[in-house]
């Protein structure tokens, strides 16, 4: 798959699994050479509370600096913009000085964690079971901003070896959920009352996990960070989280303390 050529020149972790949402869900745009291979994608990824995910923005090196990436991410605008959504991505630093200019404006601070894998760390979660589901997906929408059933029930189903849940005072306090990557396991998204239960959570996952992990946290949960650096976690690359013309984003990031991944929100 071409698209998948370009993810690992990149050295990015999605897999055909990851394509088959934006394909399903969203929309994918792609650029070929005179040949007819692909050599640059973008991709988006619309919800339904007025906002949508713009991300897979790749271009192969030998047609890198002409102009291409700019035009893809120009496009997922107006895409979005024309369905009356409000264009949202996570931005590493090289892609935030593009993004600015453009009108994107800095909202939360991300950090992507690596775990390589090795001692599991113990945990009070408890697997995901089916009953759990209704009050997993509203945990969701009040942290992220709206109802995304349908992508969660994709990562559903691709982590049902580690996808857990913590109980606060008899009720629901947090869930977790993942998917395989290319390279690594990405857990994501945490979704919690505090920050200790997204360290029972994380926890629960890393014990049912052989390999490496990676973990997208907001920054301002300074409690799961050190717990984080505890376990052997090490920090890999900072995202920000960026908004077309608007300072405030959607969601709650008190609850929300890591996302999916930068590609999905």
């Amino acid at each position: 798959m071409g698209a998948q050529a370009l993810v690992a020149e990149a050295g990015w972790n999605q897999s055909a699994a990851d394509w088959r949402i934006f394909l399903d869900l969203g929309r994918a745009f792609a650029v070929k050479d005179a040949q007819g291979r692909l050599v640059a994608t973008a991709a988006t990824l619309p919800y339904p509370s007025g906002f949508g995910w713009i991300s897979m923005v790749l271009v192969s090196g030998p047609f890198r600096r002409r102009g291409i990436a700019t035009r893809l991410l120009e496009r997922c605008m107006r895409a979005l913009q024309g369905d009356g959504m409000v264009p949202v991505l996570d931005a590493t630093p090289a892609g935030r000085e593009v993004y600015r200019p453009l009108g994107f404006r800095d909202g939360w601070a991300i950090t992507r964690w690596r775990w390589p894998g090795g001692s599991r760390p113990g945990s009070a979660a408890r697997p995901l079971q089916q009953d759990d589901w209704p009050a997993v997906l509203r945990l969701d929408a009040q942290a992220f901003g709206c109802d995304r059933a349908a992508l969660l029930e994709r990562l559903r189903a691709r982590s049902s070896h580690f996808a857990c849940v913590v109980e606060k005072g008899g009720a629901l306090g947090g869930f977790l959920l993942g998917r395989e990557g290319r390279v690594a396991t990405q857990l994501g998204p945490i979704v919690a009352e505090d920050e200790a239960a997204a360290a029972e959570l994380s926890g629960f996952a890393c014990a049912r996990i052989a390999g490496p992990v990676l973990l997208d946290a907001l920054d301002r949960h300074a409690d799961l960070a050190r717990w984080l650096e505890a376990q052997g976690f090490a920090r890999e690359r900072p995202y920000t989280r960026m908004a077309l013309g608007r300072d405030e984003l959607f969601g709650d990031p008190r609850r929300l303390a890591a996302i999916a991944g930068p590609e999905l929100g």
